[in-house]
């Protein structure tokens, strides 16, 4: 049994635009000011995290950031499901639903660990109807660190199972840089997806066990999970 953890965003969905736009009426709204997703390098970064460089970039003081990213949570999570497309098929990246699925007729337990807000990251799965593949999520704004998601899915999936996972045992799956560094963290086993902002010399330079250009040969993805 492994236990296998997925990125969320331009690993198995891609909705970089809409969180772009939503980002930039929530800065607008609470901040005052004019940035968005797209001016930041925020692959395998929370939310907030991101929202802190572009408001520090606008010249935003950091006790006034961290003041007001209540108010920004809010804002965005009430504003981010009405502009999700109405076709999830639009959004599902190729063979994402096909690895999940396949992944759920095995014994292996599947996690998905994300920079996104619990609200927004719901919103996500439900209306791609992806919620369903996985045993627990973890989300990037409850935690100081992306490897304490890591920490808390071996946690949770040792208490469910009642044995132990180290190493190889784990597998992370994602798009960026970052979700390189925090598999090696924990020596798991690494799939880079090139679906992502980096490019494939970027994220083999990281130094992944496997690099993939995307999911759609699923069957292919699946087998490097489970070797």
């Amino acid at each position: 049994m492994k236990l296998v953890i997925f990125d969320l965003d331009q690993t198995l969905v891609e909705l970089t635009d809409i969180h772009d736009r939503v980002t930039r009426r929530a800065l607008k709204q609470v901040l005052g000011i004019d940035a968005g997703m797209s001016d930041v390098d925020y692959a395998g970064r929370t939310m907030t995290d991101s929202w802190h460089e572009l408001a520090r970039r606008k010249g935003i003081a950091d006790e006034t950031y961290w003041a007001k990213v209540p108010e920004l949570l809010r804002t965005f999570e009430a504003d981010f499901p009405a502009a999700l497309p109405a076709d999830p098929a639009s959004y599902v990246l190729p063979g994402a639903r096909e690895l999940l699925a396949a992944l759920a007729r095995t014994d292996n337990l599947v996690v998905l660990y994300t920079g996104d807000s619990p609200g927004v990251a719901r919103a996500i799965l439900r209306a791609a109807g992806l919620e369903k593949h996985f045993a627990f999520c973890f989300f990037g704004t409850e935690v100081a660190e992306r490897a304490d998601m890591v920490r808390a899915a071996i946690k949770k999936a040792e208490e469910r199972t009642g044995r132990r996972f180290a190493g190889k045992d784990i597998v992370i799956v994602g798009d960026s840089i970052r979700d390189v560094a925090c598999g090696r963290v924990f020596d798991a086993r690494t799939i880079a997806v090139a679906t992502g902002f980096y490019s494939r010399a970027d994220l083999l330079a990281a130094g992944p066990d496997h690099l993939v250009a995307s999911l759609q040969d699923y069957r292919a993805v699946l087998k490097l999970i489970l070797a």
